[in-house]
């Protein structure tokens, strides 16, 4: 009996070294445990700031009352806009206004050679500092800046330029501008041969001739619903879904909510935030936190431009908009279509709303057919049977969207922004 027990203990002694052996020199086999990752970006076309704040225009003044106007990407708006002026240095501003500076608007602009820089809304001047040389210590109040003008006075050697704040009144003179006579001369130039615009008070320009453009139809795709949870909530699957009798769907967490609107192909998301109404805003930090959360969630996927900052002064949540261009054309939606253009809400650098179409339009699938819209008589006779007219801030080349089952379809339209900011066609 007792040779057996020591048989026995050697045998287990010994089926222990091998198991011990196993576990150190072994290559175990896992099996996979199956696991629902749960995606967190909605990737699209990524952007910074400078790809999305740039001039809506650039107009040439000729003198004579003659004019063109170059816009976003035209060749020689290019080479104005990149080649000229963000090479150049701009030193020292003087802030003043327009009677101790002795600037008469009318004069500079049908009388005097030069150019005027325009911007689809006012830009802070912190952020224009991003994208053109300004050395200079900039004033606290961080004026808004609605367009630059460069022109050259009388005497044919002295150039001037000014920064004009979104007050009309008020503006900054660049003390000193690495800006030659010669270039804005030739800057002007460019736009010898092209079409001529004409003003009535300088507020909008007005082509002599019909425009060209092109009607596009192409497909789409769009984010679904699931893209859109896994990306905006933290765990979608702990989220309550809810039907509204308009059909509206409605993901919630119990704080963050997503609404989706399958009729008008849009959603809107929104996570509440407290911040004390005294609490000061940076526009600049808040415009840059909200272009990464677009790039983090759906991206760009075409060509957009910041085209309005609302409010303007620095305390509370702040609402930027992001227009849409499709071959350069701001596509504008009416009061009640919901469509080209991206939408955030911002305090202290914490989005707290974002809005969007669920539409990805397919651009490398779309088809051109030929056409245009009217200038010169026909078009000054349609504004004048414009029953707003007195109301326009602004009329611009533009694309009405019509979105069906299958396509997107691009009309020219003659477009009219008001002064309460909502658009219109003629």
């Amino acid at each position: 009996m007792e040779k057996f027990k020591s048989v026995l203990l050697t045998l287990l002694v010994a089926l222990s070294l091998v198991q011990s052996y196993l576990l150190a020199y072994g290559t175990p086999k896992f099996e996979p445990i199956a696991q629902d990752y749960v995606e967190t970006r909605l990737d699209g076309t990524q952007a910074e700031l400078s790809d999305l704040l740039y001039p809506s225009e650039i107009v040439l003044h000729f003198g004579k009352k003659s004019h063109t106007v170059l816009p976003f990407d035209h060749q020689f708006y290019e080479r104005i806009y990149n080649d000229l002026l963000k090479r150049r240095t701009f030193d020292g501003l003087r802030k003043t206004n327009l009677v101790t500076a002795g600037i008469h608007l009318e004069d500079i602009r049908n009388n005097q050679v030069g150019f005027e820089v325009r911007f689809k809304d006012a830009i802070p001047l912190n952020i224009l500092q991003t994208m053109l040389r300004i050395n200079e210590d900039l004033p606290t109040d961080n004026d808004y800046i609605t367009k630059i003008w460069i022109y050259i006075k009388d005497n044919k050697e002295d150039v001037k330029t000014y920064f004009f704040t979104e007050t009309g009144t008020t503006v900054y003179e660049v003390v000193k501008a690495d800006v030659l006579a010669k270039d804005v001369e030739k800057a002007v130039g460019f736009g010898e041969f092209l079409t001529k615009y004409h003003s009535e008070d300088g507020d909008f320009y007005l082509p002599e001739q019909p425009i060209a453009m092109a009607k596009i139809r192409m497909p789409y795709t769009q984010f679904t619903a699931d893209q859109l949870k896994r990306s905006l909530f933290v765990d979608p699957g702990l989220t309550r879904f809810l039907q509204e009798r308009d059909g509206s769907q409605i993901y919630t967490d119990s704080k963050k909510g997503l609404q989706i609107k399958p009729d008008q192909r849009w959603f809107s998301y929104s996570d509440p935030i407290f911040t004390p109404a005294e609490s000061r805003s940076d526009v600049k930090g808040n415009l840059l936190s909200g272009i990464q959360f677009v790039n983090q969630h759906g991206g760009w996927n075409s060509k957009y431009m910041l085209s309005k900052i609302t409010p303007k002064q620095s305390f509370g949540p702040q609402t930027f908009i992001f227009r849409q261009f499709i071959d350069n054309v701001p596509i504008i939606n009416s009061r009640n279509e919901n469509f080209g253009y991206i939408k955030v809400v911002l305090q202290k650098g914490v989005l707290s709303n974002y809005e969007r179409s669920t539409v990805i339009p397919d651009l490398n699938n779309a088809t051109r057919t030929e056409a245009s819209l009217p200038g010169g008589k026909e078009l000054d006779d349609m504004i004048s049977l414009y029953p707003r007219r007195v109301m326009a801030a602004a009329i611009f080349p533009a694309y009405q969207a019509v979105v069906t089952d299958q396509y997107i379809e691009l009309i020219p339209r003659w477009a009219v922004e008001l002064r309460d900011g909502t658009f219109e066609f003629l």
